[in-house]
């Protein structure tokens, strides 16, 4: 954890001072700081989970607070839960609160029912990375239930995900008619593909957005090598070389599927991506 995210810290403990009561068992800090990587742009992301909803005085109250301090209500009411953002000490913070129970649900349904839905995997994996503040006994008992992902859940994050165009769609319909757009609403298209197949192989949730996946990324065991810096490359170049190193990524993603999950065949994807345009 570095130096900002330390700080960071000290004052979500701070601020969580005032919403503690009975009625709260447990808190997080999610998003940059609570993973250890904030800069001195990062929120603070504090969630709090309830037992029973706040009553309109206790939401009304936040709310107003948080209009004071320059921030406001996110959305969200006392009985479906709620989120604002105040601004404290010159630093943007939100606060999520939420029945605990939501969050028992969301981990117990992916578990017994495996989706795909970006949303849940975000905060699920949030979660997983956060700074416990307060009620470590329930966030543990949590975490260690979502830790334990299904095979197939891994399995269709990968099967899901494998749908390559033919090198020759980017070079000849992007690249020569000289369609930016298009060739790099592709290039995108194509690394967050490739960063489910990862997630997947990796067993791990996906971090739901681009935004914080290199810090998740930079932790798997299974990945092309240098991933995270190919990637920036194709991104940079935005030419012939960068559609060569994005194949060879996706190729390499490829075998990396068929060496760990050989259930899943990688033969039509290869006959795709080799596919000639007829002249």
């Amino acid at each position: 954890m570095n130096k900002v995210s330390r700080q960071r810290i000290e004052l979500a403990k701070k601020n969580f001072e005032q919403f503690k009561n009975p009625n709260i068992i447990a808190s997080i800090v999610a998003g940059s700081v609570g993973k250890g990587y904030a800069d001195d742009n990062s929120d603070i992301d504090t969630i709090i989970f309830y037992k029973k909803p706040f009553t309109k005085k206790e939401y009304d109250k936040i709310v107003e607070e948080a209009k004071i301090s320059g921030g406001d209500l996110y959305h969200g009411t006392p009985r479906e839960g709620f989120a604002v953002y105040y601004y404290i000490d010159g630093i943007k913070c939100d606060f999520g609160f939420g029945n605990y129970r939501e969050n028992e649900k969301l981990i117990s349904d992916m578990l017994k029912k495996p989706e795909l839905d970006q949303m849940k995997h975000l905060q699920i994996s949030g979660f997983l990375d956060s700074y416990v503040l307060y009620g470590h006994k329930w966030v543990n008992k949590w975490k260690n239930k979502a830790k334990k992902i299904p095979e197939e859940l891994s399995f269709i994050m990968v099967r899901n995900h494998i749908k390559f165009e033919p090198e020759w769609v980017t070079n000849e319909m992007a690249l020569k008619r000289g369609d930016i757009l298009y060739m790099y609403e592709y290039f995108i298209q194509a690394i967050e593909r490739l960063i489910w197949i990862l997630c997947g192989l990796n067993k791990t949730y996906h971090p739901g957005k681009l935004k914080g996946a290199e810090h998740k990324i930079k932790l798997f065991r299974i990945k092309p090598v240098s991933f995270i810096r190919r990637c920036k490359k194709v991104l940079e170049a935005g030419n012939s070389l960068a559609v060569a190193e994005l194949y060879k990524l996706i190729r390499e993603t490829m075998t990396l599927v068929d060496k760990n999950m050989p259930r899943q065949s990688t033969l039509r994807i290869r006959r795709v991506l080799k596919m000639k345009l007829r002249k």
